[in-house]
């Protein structure tokens, strides 16, 4: 998997779910939509600026690593999720 692509799921994994969370699971139709796709849209271009600015954006991942790096992403954007819940009440 290239890094940009595994770069670009991680921080739309955990954005989306800030953003669902933030709007207390919710957003329907028209926001939802729109929010994803402006999440989606400033996470490629910063993923693409971030890994253009490291001269990385054509380097590879081993796919163990690609999962093990999701799977955490998944992880931490619960926790983050849970973190703002404790603190909210």
């Amino acid at each position: 998997m290239k890094l940009i692509t595994l770069t670009e799921y991680c921080m739309f994994i955990f954005f989306t779910g800030v953003y669902v969370a933030v709007t207390g699971f919710t957003a329907r139709d028209l926001g939802l939509y729109l929010g994803i796709a402006i999440i989606y849209t400033f996470v490629h271009i910063a993923a693409k600026r971030m890994l253009t600015k490291h001269g990385k954006e054509a380097a590879d991942i081993k796919l163990f690593y690609s999962v093990l790096l999701i799977t955490a992403s998944v992880f931490i954007t619960v926790l983050f999720i849970i973190v703002l819940a404790s603190f909210s009440s």
